[in-house]
């Protein structure tokens, strides 16, 4: 797996001005490397890609996440009770009514939200925030021709309020507080609760219009703030802030918490959001070269990131990202595969070459020992044949013995005759017939037969005499009726 970017840039594109925050590590560890400020008022759409790539020329954008901040002219917000306080409802019902909130159709805008927190028990409290989906495609377009990958679409007041939650710990208190950023054009309003962006408003009074008219850009801001604090007092959206904190220490920044204080009182704190990062020399020198603009809004953005929820990125184009990593991902797999594969066959391959190399060298080295092993083998197999030949002739003397024993002197024989398979014929001459007879039965009694028949007796006249011809076979016990397989391999 590969791991996650720790590198991040954001980048605004408003009606006039163009912003660019390249920032390493987030949250509290977060560095701001480089700003990018460019005028792009008069600048078309086809000339726009060519003033992207030169803003971005030396950042490595191939090696960040790349952000898309939603300018404040593109976004309505709007605080909701939603009744129910299961996620996946809340989904839908806030897809189904936001059309309700904006003069344009479902299809026209595009939706996000906060979820602030569970009202009543049943209720949940809910920021809608919704931009006009045709200038988020516009802005998408121009990153798309110039070559950049957005991976979100980020609501900037999310991102400021997480990161004046962490910088000055507000997640603590038990009152939420208001930020004030002060841009060239226009002034966000921003309530921050529990690290939460709970209410936004984008006043159309910045830095210019104090330059033109400093006491009447004055009263305006302090009037439009007001009217704002007590909108959302009608809204029961949350207790009033108990903080105000300005994000720019400037004359403008002064002016506008002397306005605070007279017309609505409370604690306000002018605390620079620059003085809350760790920066380079180069990003704090472009960023006082600027000091019309706020790098505020991309610098949070850039900083927070990972911890955002709020993805105004339209659902066609995340889908289309979806597929385009599904398809990634399956390349990926059928690279894998096939190496997986060729692996598999190369250590096969090598498996049999090194067994037969080894076999090859086995019968090299032991070549000589194989002829005379069947040189060995040979004699092994004369020595067998002449120890059956002793043997065999050992059962013939056996067997005379054994017949000499047991004639007696009334009887002689005229033939013996013995086979390879230990069977014997005998024929002789009996002085009578019950000899024979009992000569049969004492060879019965003999251990080194298994079998005796009296075959024939015939009465005949021997020498003047009568006398009984008779013919007896046997067969020894050590016969066997299969043939010796060392005989049949000795043949061979």
């Amino acid at each position: 797996m590969l791991s996650k970017s720790n590198e991040f840039i954001s980048i605004s594109i408003s009606e006039d001005v163009l912003k660019v925050a390249y920032v390493k590590g987030s949250g509290s560890s977060a560095n701001v490397t480089n700003v990018v400020f460019r005028d792009i008022k008069g600048v078309s759409e086809l000339e726009l890609p060519r003033v992207i790539i030169s803003s971005l020329a030396g950042l490595n954008t191939k090696k960040a996440d790349v952000f898309c901040v939603v300018p404040p002219s593109m976004i309505t917000t709007k605080n909701i009770e939603i009744p129910s306080t299961s996620e996946e409802e809340i989904h839908s019902i806030v897809s189904l009514q936001a059309g309700r909130h904006t003069p344009f159709s479902r299809d026209e805008i595009q939706v996000g939200y906060v979820n602030i927190g569970v009202y009543k028990a049943n209720y949940t409290k809910v920021l809608l925030v919704i931009a006009n989906k045709n200038q988020l495609k516009k802005q998408l377009s121009s990153f798309e021709r110039a070559g950049i990958k957005i991976k979100k679409v980020l609501f900037a007041p999310e991102s400021i309020a997480a990161f004046y939650s962490s910088a000055m710990n507000l997640k603590a208190d038990s009152s939420p507080s208001a930020i004030i950023d002060i841009g060239k054009n226009t002034t966000e309003f921003i309530v921050a609760f529990k690290g939460m962006v709970i209410a936004s408003r984008s006043i159309p009074i910045g830095k210019t219009q104090f330059d033109a008219d400093p006491s009447g850009a004055k009263i305006k801001i302090a009037d439009e703030i007001k009217k704002t604090v007590e909108a959302y007092k009608t809204e029961d959206i949350e207790q009033l802030p108990g903080k105000y904190i300005v994000a720019s220490n400037d004359n403008h920044a002064q002016q506008i918490a002397e306005s605070i204080k007279s017309s609505l009182g409370g604690n306000v704190e002018v605390l620079a959001y620059i003085d809350s990062v760790k920066a380079t020399k180069q990003a704090l020198t472009r960023i006082a070269s600027s000091p019309d603009n706020s790098f505020l809004d991309v610098i949070a953005c850039s900083s927070q990131s990972p911890a955002v929820k709020v993805n105004l990125l339209p659902e066609e184009l995340l889908l289309q990202k979806s597929i385009e990593a599904q398809g990634k991902e399956v390349f990926r797999s059928a690279i894998l595969g096939f190496v997986i594969l060729i692996f598999i066959v190369c250590t096969f391959v090598l498996r049999i070459y090194f067994h037969n190399s080894y076999l090859n060298k086995l019968k090299k080295n032991n070549q000589g020992l194989h002829d005379k092993v069947l040189a060995l083998e040979k004699r092994s197999l004369k020595a067998k044949l002449v120890q059956n030949f002793l043997e065999e002739r050992m059962s013939s003397l056996d067997t005379i013995k054994e017949l000499y024993s047991s004639i007696p002197d009334e009887v002689y024989l005229t033939v013996i005759d013995m086979d390879e398979k230990g069977n014997i014929s005998l024929q002789g001459i009996s002085d009578a017939g019950s000899i024979v007879y009992n000569l049969g039965n004492k060879l019965k009694e003999s251990k080194l037969f298994k079998s005796v028949e009296i075959k024939s007796t015939t009465s005949k006249k021997d020498r003047g005499k009568d006398a009984t011809a008779f013919e007896i076979t046997l067969q020894l016990s050590s016969a066997d009726s299969k043939e010796d397989p060392t005989m049949k391999k000795a043949e061979e």
